[in-house]
This record gives C-alpha cells, structure tokens and sequence, in this order.
C-alpha cells in the first residue's frame, strides 16, 4: 500500500505519534501543489528521520518524477534545510522557467506576424498559468499546438528563422535550439499517438478540436500564445498520464494546481467533453489515482468534488483485464521495447482498447496501434520516412512481438 495507508490525509496527531517510514512518506508528498499544516508536521518529521542512504534514495526518485524542486519549496514551508541536490535543482528550474518565458516571448512578434496562433499546452502553460513559483514545474519542451497547415508551416519558417533547426529524426515536429525543444503538435491532445486511440473508430474529432480553439483564452505570455479552457485543460492532462502509465510525478501536481486554481470549474462541461472525445476512462483513472474520488488516503490531495460527478467517475470501475494491466504498469522493472529503455512497462497505453466503446471502435484502435499514421510513427522511430513505411512497419511488428514476449516470460516468472 506505501505511504498512503499509513496515516489520515489531515496529518493529526495520532499519525504524528505512529512510528513511519521516512521514504514513503517524503515520497507520498513530493508531487503535492499544496499541503496542509498537518502534513507539512509530518513532512519535516520524515526529513528530520530519513537517514542518509534514504535521502539519497528519496532524491533519485524525485528527479525522476520531475518533482525535486517541488519536494524542495515543501521542505523550506515545513522550516526543514533542503538538501544540497534539490536546491540546485530548484535553482535550475527557476533559471530555466525564467529563460523559456523570455524564449516564448521572443519569439512571440514573428509568430503574430505570420499569422500563427499557438496553443500552449501541458507543462509550457502551466508554469505561468497556476504555479507561480518558477522553481516547481521542470519543462524540457515546450509544447506548441497550431490549428491549420498554413499555419504549421509559418511556425516551421519563424523556428528556422530564428535559430531553431529539426532535431534528428524529429520529423518537421521538434525543433531545437541549444537547450530550448519546440514540439509542434496538430491536435489539441498535443500527441498523435494519443490522440489517434482516444479518436479510434470516432467521428466528429474536428469539429470538437475547433470548440477547444474557440474556448481557449489568452495566454499570461500574450498573443499570439493561447492556453486551453481549464476544462479542456484537464482532459488533456488526463490523456497525458494515461500515456505515462499513470504514475507518479509532477503530472499529478499539475493535477492538483489546476484543480486548485479553478474553483468554478465547469464539471458538467467536463463530463460530456470526457465522453464525447471518448476520454471518460482517464478521466476517471487519473482522479482516482490523484485520490480526488475519495478514501481519505494518506498523501491524497484535499479536493471537493460535487457528489454527482464523484458518483459518476466511480462507476468507471476498472475490469479485470484493465486491473492486470494497472498493475503490471506499476511495477518497477525496466522494460526494452520501440525505441526507449522504460523505467516501468508501458502497459497502461493498452487501457484505451476498453475506452472504446463497440467493436468497430476497438478494431480501429487495434489497426492504429499496429499501422500508426506517418506523424505517429515519426515520434515512435527517429529517422521515420514515408517513403521507407513498409520497412519500418516490419520493424514495428518485430518490435511488438519483442515487447510481448517479454510482457509473457514477466508473467511467468511471476514480477
């Protein structure tokens, strides 16, 4: 169970007087946007506890999580010195957030004048839009979605023009220069492979991408830059975590910091949004996981949501086949398989077979997994071409035998 059974959410004092494991508990609250007195009590006991060989432990993760400079700010609002590591992580995030701001708007009077408008997403919204703090939210890109070909093709000439050059193998979607990453992206989702299995056997997927425009308001940067409508906002930050499997980190305190700083958000909107685009499962999982359905879990954040829509999340219940597949996502064994090394197996992608709904939908979603569209397989291979498809769908196929070999012979052993 970890950190979150071993005492109530509030951090009382009878929690305070139980014997804890440092780690877990450092861990069950690195990713929270905002912690209650309580907890901030029970934090600085884990800090004052945790010994050397945990910290370091503790450190390692949060790195990984992306959630160091927010277990940093945690630490110093308990009166707990951070250690070393995450100050200088802090700092880092800071510097940086500081210089993509200046970025965004640099290049913010050649992108109007092109006629570009961009939708910021995810992280490149967040930082300015809910955090504040510049030293929380880590971003290695910033993720750009624009609306017509036209104008993918103007933002394509002003990243030229200004120093940016196509990352090797990123297709004509990621751009680079020195440290700052542009991910162009063509759909609101801000991920094709993403947006392929929630839009799998569905019509009408244009049409809602022109709603999301035209709910979107004015980003803090100015134009041309726009963020999605918060409820638009947190269905794609639903489909993002179920992209990652759902696990712990800094997705779940943007979470939470959205959450948070819209108090009059529009859950009926939420809902009819979450079936329409067929993204009412990760809604549902992804709060479920955040503890936002209820529980009282240790670590889970404290957030009302209106009964009627906590009632109707909770009948998203996993089956049995999204159970296995829940936890063989979360088990902590590294995995090769397509391109990367993952820390946990990417099973939680296969959650979106049972968000279809009907047969030709999971069919359609099955041809899209095993013949993704160009833009797909482009993020999937660097060094992807059109012209070369049938040799990279062969590899495709060998990749995924590969990767369900492996899935099997872990069964077997039984880890």
């Amino acid at each position: 169970m970890g950190a979150r059974g071993m005492a109530r959410r509030d951090g009382d004092s009878g929690a305070m007087g139980a014997a804890i494991c440092p780690r877990e508990v450092l861990l069950a609250l690195d990713s929270r946007f905002r912690l209650e007195p309580g907890e901030l009590d029970l934090l600085a006991r884990a800090a004052r506890e945790a010994s050397p060989a945990e910290w370091e432990g503790v450190i390692e993760e949060t790195l990984f999580r992306w959630t160091a400079g927010v277990l940093c700010h945690h630490l110093r609002g308990a009166g707990v010195e951070p250690p070393a590591k995450l100050q200088k992580e802090y700092r880092r995030i800071a510097l940086e957030a500081v210089q993509d701001e200046a970025e965004l708007r640099r290049l913010g009077p050649a992108l109007r004048a092109g006629g570009v408008a961009v939708l910021l997403i995810k992280g490149a919204a967040l930082k300015g839009l809910v955090y504040g703090n510049p030293g929380l939210r880590p971003a290695d890109d910033s993720d750009w979605v624009v609306r017509t070909s036209g104008e993918w093709e103007a933002a394509r000439h002003v990243l030229a023009d200004h120093g940016y050059r196509v990352s090797e193998g990123g297709y004509d979607a990621t751009w680079e220069r020195d440290r700052f990453v542009v991910e162009l992206h063509r759909n609101v989702i801000g991920d094709e492979r993403v947006e392929a299995r929630a839009q799998a056997g569905r019509e009408g997927g244009r049409g809602e991408e022109e709603a999301v425009w035209a709910r979107s308001r004015p980003a803090p940067q100015g134009e041309p830059f726009r963020v999605p409508a918060p409820e638009d906002h947190l269905l794609i930050l639903c489909a993002h975590l179920m992209k990652h499997n759902l696990e712990p980190g800094i997705w779940f305190t943007d979470l939470e910091a959205l959450l948070r700083s819209e108090a009059g958000l529009d859950w009926g909107a939420v809902l009819s949004r979450a079936r329409a685009r067929g993204l009412l499962r990760p809604l549902a999982y992804a709060l479920r996981s955040l503890g936002a359905l209820g529980g009282g879990e240790f670590g889970a954040p404290p957030l009302d949501l209106p009964p009627g829509v906590r009632g109707a999340l909770m009948e998203v219940r996993p089956g049995a086949l999204d159970r296995l597949l829940l936890s063989l996502a979360g088990r902590s064994t590294r995995l090769r398989g397509e391109k990367e090394e993952w820390e946990r197996p990417p099973i939680a992608n296969l959650l979106w077979l049972s968000s279809q709904e009907g047969l030709w939908a999971k069919l359609g979603l099955l041809r899209e997994a095993a013949f993704p569209r160009h833009e797909v397989m482009a993020q999937i291979y660097p060094g992807y071409r059109p012209a070369l498809r049938g040799w990279f769908l062969l590899r495709r196929a060998a990749d995924l035998l590969r990767l369900a070999l492996r899935l099997a012979g872990r069964l077997g052993r039984g880890r």
